[in-house]
């Protein structure tokens, strides 16, 4: 079980792994089509922020670029959304047929079948109700 888990772990630990790779790749592209220079691996945060400032002066001119630079990103992070909540829905679907509709079927099936007993139950009581009512009757009229 512990290697079940432990095999888990390290595989959502590399898909997160290569999210952040991808993650920061886009970063820094994003950076440098607003004008950032990021070409070394160290980045000065003071460094970045003059870049993007002298490369955009204007709040306006900032915010029209960071919507070019972004719009593939805000697309594909759109389309994974969908796909992951459809996805989602499949599989909540299949859990559903696997394992919650059988239960369901079971309970209503039990229950129709009490439900029928009972009545046969009652059937026979009305009957048997009936017959003393009609012995009574024929004592009563004798």
């Amino acid at each position: 079980m512990q290697d079940k888990v432990k095999a888990q772990f390290d595989q959502i630990q590399e898909q997160v792994n290569k999210q952040l790779d991808s993650a920061k790749v886009e970063g820094y592209r994003i950076l440098k089509e607003l004008g950032a220079n990021v070409e070394s691996e160290e980045l000065n945060l003071s460094d970045v922020v003059s870049d993007l400032r002298e490369a955009n002066p204007t709040v306006k001119e900032f915010v029209r670029n960071l919507n070019v630079a972004t719009y593939d990103n805000r697309f594909r992070a759109n389309w994974n959304a969908t796909m992951g909540t459809a996805l989602a829905k499949l599989n909540v679907e299949k859990a559903y047929v696997r394992n919650v509709k059988p239960r369901i079927a079971e309970a209503r099936d039990t229950v129709n079948a009490r439900v029928r007993d009972i009545q046969e139950r009652t059937q026979e009581l009305t009957e048997k109700a009936q017959d003393k009512a009609q012995e009574l009757r024929s004592k009563i009229a004798s």
